[in-house]
């Protein structure tokens, strides 16, 4: 298959660095039209051949091989796992998520910076990976954010993302991730909770993101319990103005993997920035139907090109 032109090529940034250049949905379109006519014509194959495709291009083929492909020399959180249909499904789907926060992202400020932080080291992965998911909950609510350099250990300076609010307040926002391998301890939320406030500034408002693997919320006793430790934390502490969850949901219904975003905004009304404000940045709108899952901004890899938007 003709790769994205090309996968290795890289564009200067303004530092001199060299980065993948950013991609276009005709670059999409040429792949898909390189593709041989039965793998073009089965739209799984079609999405997972694409899916890859734009990933290499982002972290390149010998990290992609490393990580990413199912013959890789070590379990990870995005090897590819055939080993059972359900493995398959969640796995892949996983591949062709990334991809498309990888596309739909690429131009937010500091974006080169996140993903050269996941091709640091394995560890670095599902962490990158959580950051990408709160990005596009900002992007599709029409948040203005930028990716943030942390800096290195630097009490106060250590955090994710930049957020603007309408009225022009910038507060600082920091991501924590619970890895998907964790078995349930309700309480290391609180630890998670504590480091985060550390990265962020004492002089502004702060928030903080934690995404939790999807086994936590099946019980409800032990949903309720998580946002009963967010709530105390936020009673405890004054700068920052915000917990909010997040849940990377994947289930079946039928013979269909449906994918869902979950999320839980706390806000803390005794923060000395509260004044009053109304912290949420998301809403639970339904969704409709014509979207394909989400809203038109939003640039799908599943399934790409929509019908009729190609002769075949």
């Amino acid at each position: 298959m003709t790769q994205i032109r090309a996968s290795d090529a890289a564009q200067k940034d303004v530092d001199g660095s060299k980065q993948p250049r950013r991609i276009t949905a005709g670059d999409l379109q040429r792949v898909v039209e390189a593709m041989p006519r039965e793998l073009r014509d089965d739209d799984g194959g079609r999405t997972f051949a694409l899916a890859a495709d734009v990933v290499r291009h982002f972290v390149g083929i010998e990290w992609f091989a490393a990580n990413v492909r199912h013959d890789a020399p070590r379990p990870g959180f995005l090897r590819l796992d055939f080993t059972s249909d359900q493995t398959r499904a969640a796995t892949v789907f996983r591949l062709i998520d990334l991809a498309e926060c990888l596309y739909n992202l690429q131009h937010i400020p500091g974006f080169d910076e996140c993903i050269d932080q996941m091709r640091a080291g394995a560890e670095k992965i599902e962490s990158t990976c959580a950051e990408l998911d709160f990005a596009r909950l900002l992007y599709i609510h029409d948040v203005t954010f930028r990716f943030v350099v942390p800096a290195q250990k630097i009490k106060g300076d250590d955090y994710d993302f930049e957020i603007l609010f309408r009225d022009g307040l910038a507060v600082a926002a920091d991501a924590k991730c619970k890895f998907e391998s964790t078995a349930i301890d309700v309480r290391s939320i609180e630890n998670s909770l504590r480091k985060a406030r550390r990265q962020l500034p004492a002089d502004r408002p702060g928030i903080i993101f934690v995404k939790t693997p999807q086994s936590w919320i099946a019980d409800i006793q032990t949903a309720n319990a998580l946002v009963q430790v967010g709530s105390e934390f936020l009673r405890r502490t004054s700068r920052v103005v915000s917990v909010k969850f997040y849940v990377w949901h994947l289930d079946r219904v039928g013979d269909t993997l449906r994918h869902r975003h979950a999320f839980r905004e706390l806000t803390n009304e005794h923060s000395k920035f509260h004044a009053g404000r109304d912290w949420d940045l998301f809403d639970d709108r339904p969704v409709p139907a014509e979207w394909n899952g989400m809203p038109p901004k939003w640039q799908r890899i599943f399934f790409f090109p929509a019908k009729g938007e190609w002769s075949g």
